[in-house]
């Protein structure tokens, strides 16, 4: 497809989207990346791809030495890069924290590391420029500083940059050593998070009294309660009919369990159902890991903590909804069925339902999140994104069956819908 004819079916998908069609959105995204490719030679997209590491490493310093957060506390004023070096205690050329009476009198001849770090941001749309080392706010950088923002990077760049520059390394461990995808399988294999972080999975790291458990541990809370803002984004109560399903799923009485959310992390998916529709009888029941729940602070009335671990038993039987959010994933097929397994146990045949908010990946045409999201999986947890055979292969082997993948905007989440056979 030549360039003429992508910025035509761009303007027609631009069109699309100013009036409110709920899947231009995301193909515009992606024809804007293809229209990238085609505009550039071969050699400017590799350039490309080499290159925007920096980016990360920039945005990091930027929100770490907190140039963003100064930028977005000046209120709808220009902050100047002599005043974000002062703010932030960056000197020059990021010799010391107390430069010298002759490093002093360089300033007029060399630039400040904010500058030379916001050069980059600004390139990328992440703050604006307004005159010569003067930055103001803009939509992006609000974002950025963010709780949510700042969790995912640190989340993303702590954890994956350490693993990037450890990947040749594991490569070349041993010459009959391979890339192992999870974590035991098979036994005595050491997985790459292991090999640069010493835990097999993530969650050993976020799990443990250290420092950098606990600030990642943070990060991640911070990050998942933020992943899917309900003002701009479908939730899964919109995906899933959950009002009038949920209002029709079984008994319905005041001590009933309406809904169990399974490892549901800070409890965000059962407060924005809750708000969402607050006239649903039955207990809200969340539950996860005591290190989880013990972060949490009040919870709405209806919604209770409960500690749990989906490796066991699950303790609450018969509830008219089991519901699942980017677990599934986590985990290799071995750990997913003792997890669906424990559940299938305590659904009642007649009308409980489990709900899995997850990817749901075509077997041909990936969108480039969900195919992303499948490395991240594997990197951090020896999980994976699933296909619908695959989740159909998985989901039988236990005990259960699709009813229905309920799909959501292109590139994200579905909702699967099963019950017990």
């Amino acid at each position: 497809m030549s360039v003429i004819d992508r910025i035509d079916g761009l303007r027609k998908l631009a069109a699309a989207d100013a009036d409110g069609d709920a899947s231009a959105h995301h193909a515009m995204l992606r024809e804007l990346r293809l229209l990238q490719v085609a505009v550039e030679t071969p050699i400017e997209t590799t350039s490309r791809l080499n290159f925007q590491i920096l980016q990360n490493i920039c945005l990091r310093v930027a929100v770490e030495k907190g140039f963003l957060q100064s930028v977005v506390a000046a209120d709808g004023k220009v902050v100047l890069a002599s005043d974000l070096a002062r703010r932030t205690n960056v000197d020059v050329l990021l010799i010391s924290k107390a430069p010298s009476s002759a490093q002093k009198m360089m300033v007029h001849a060399y630039p400040l590391p904010a500058v030379r770090v916001m050069r980059v941001l600004i390139s990328i749309g992440v703050v604006s420029e307004a005159d010569e080392n003067t930055y103001a706010a803009n939509a992006v950088t609000r974002h950025q500083v963010t709780s949510g923002a700042i969790g995912a990077l640190k989340h993303h760049f702590d954890l994956d940059m350490k693993m990037g520059g450890d990947l040749v390394a594991y490569m070349r461990r041993r010459p009959d050593d391979t890339i192992y995808q999870f974590a035991g399988e098979p036994e005595g294999c050491q997985t790459l998070f292991d090999f640069s972080h010493g835990h097999p999975t993530i969650f050993g790291l976020l799990s443990s009294d250290t420092d950098k458990g606990r600030e990642q541990k943070q990060s991640f809370d911070d990050y998942m309660a933020s992943k899917r803002p309900p003002a701009s984004m479908q939730q899964w109560f919109d995906i899933y009919p959950a009002a009038s399903r949920l209002s029709n799923a079984g008994p319905a009485d005041s001590e009933t369990a309406l809904i169990v959310d399974v490892g549901g992390g800070p409890g965000q998916e059962l407060i924005q159902l809750k708000a969402k529709c607050p006239e649903l009888p039955g207990r809200f029941v969340l539950q996860d890991l005591p290190i989880t729940l013990d972060r949490i602070g009040n919870l709405p009335a209806g919604i209770e903590k409960m500690p749990y671990d989906f490796f066991t038993p699950q303790p609450i039987k018969h509830a008219r909804v089991y519901f699942m959010r980017d677990i599934m994933h986590n985990w290799s097929d071995v750990k997913c069925s003792q997890i669906l397994g424990n559940i299938a146990a305590a659904m009642d045949k007649s009308y409980s339902t489990l709900l899995i908010d997850q990817y749901v990946l075509p077997a041909v045409g990936a969108d480039l999140r969900a195919a992303e999201m499948d490395i991240l999986m594997w990197l951090h947890t020896s999980g994976l994104q699933r296909t619908a055979s695959m989740w159909e292969q998985l989901l039988s082997g236990v005990g259960l069956r699709v009813v229905k993948i309920w799909d959501g905007q292109t590139g994200m989440e579905s909702v699967i819908e099963v019950e017990k056979l």
